[in-house]
């Protein structure tokens, strides 16, 4: 006979529901401990199995996500900001006071953010994204509030030389952004006529005059080279490229690839070798992205046993021991 034949339904459905409760705390490790007696006035067992939690996003969930890409490809570049190499994040879980943090980047375009799984990828996402990217995987915290904002800006180089108060790297803070935004920043002197634009190491400037109104408005990329010059004033950019220099050399770093010079000449103008430094190893990119190496000898060089290979823009040299 059915014990619970002539239990009202009413009961069996408050004591069932009792249990699962008591069953979703005893399994929640941040909830508050229940009460004992609660505990012990629940008798009856549920050996039913709870239905399966459904992972899958929610209609509602799936047209927002739908939404929200459509958006940001329709966004101009200058409205938009997509994470990179090296940025910092600060981002924050508003459902647990000590649930915040700043994070890296990495190499590999993850961060160590274990809340929302091993390693999220959040290279080249939007912060709009990646809101919704950590949200969705943090489990600990129903219905998971995220917040992210870029603390430093790191992946977005460009490199400002020439007739400016404020030289060198730069990083911008948009996928593009318009060059007056960059003359603002750097100071250009009055007296520059002209910036010229390299889009890349191995592509050739263009030469825009300052003059004209419609410069201000040319959008400035990552990876981007600026140089403002005066009419009759040599230009860096103008030249052949650039060159770069590291090991056993006095100065190392970014170099400007003057026209005829060789690899030699090269590290003379980087104040000479230091210690005992004997090889030159010379990387350069092929025109498919491949890096090619090949190795000299300095000594022999410098005896004429051996030719002083002309340089290329772009390449890369290392002097070692």
């Amino acid at each position: 006979m059915n014990p619970f034949s002539r239990v009202p339904i009413s009961t069996i459905l408050l004591l069932c529901a009792g249990g699962i409760s008591s069953y979703a705390q005893r399994n929640n490790p941040y909830s508050a401990n229940p009460d004992p007696r609660a505990q012990q006035a629940i008798t009856i067992p549920n050996d039913r199995p709870l239905p399966p939690v459904e992972s899958r996003p929610s209609v509602a969930r799936q047209t927002y996500n739908i939404a929200a890409i459509a958006a940001a490809r329709s966004l101009k570049p200058t409205e938009i900001y997509k994470i990179g190499i090296g940025d910092v994040l600060f981002i924050s879980l508003k459902n647990a006071s000590n649930a915040s943090g700043y994070y890296t980047v990495r190499s590999d375009g993850t961060i160590d953010f274990p809340l929302a799984g091993e390693s999220p990828v959040v290279e080249a996402l939007t912060l709009d994204q990646l809101e919704d990217l950590l949200a969705s995987g943090v489990t600990l915290y129903k219905d998971a509030q995220v917040q992210a904002k870029v603390r430093e800006y790191a992946s977005h180089k460009i490199n400002v030389t020439g007739m400016v108060q404020r030289d060198g790297e730069k990083f911008l803070q948009r996928e593009a952004m318009p060059l007056f935004t960059i003359k603002a920043d750097a100071i250009v002197d009055p007296a520059a006529t002209k910036v010229l634009i390299r889009r890349s190491e191995m592509a050739k400037p263009d030469v825009y005059s300052l003059h004209d109104e419609t410069t201000d408005d040319v959008l400035i990329y990552p990876g981007y080279s600026i140089e403002f010059t005066a009419d009759g004033r040599s230009a860096t950019l103008a030249s052949t490229g650039f060159f770069y220099i590291a090991g056993a050399v006095a100065s190392i770093g970014q170099k400007e690839l003057a026209a005829g010079m060789t690899v030699f000449q090269a590290v003379v103008a980087s104040g000479g070798v230091k210690g005992n430094a004997k090889k030159a190893f010379v990387r350069r990119k092929s025109e498919v992205g491949k890096l090619t190496v090949a190795e000299y000898d300095l000594k022999k060089i410098r005896d004429g046993k051996t030719a002083d290979p002309l340089l290329q823009p772009g390449d890369m040299i290392e002097i070692t021991n």
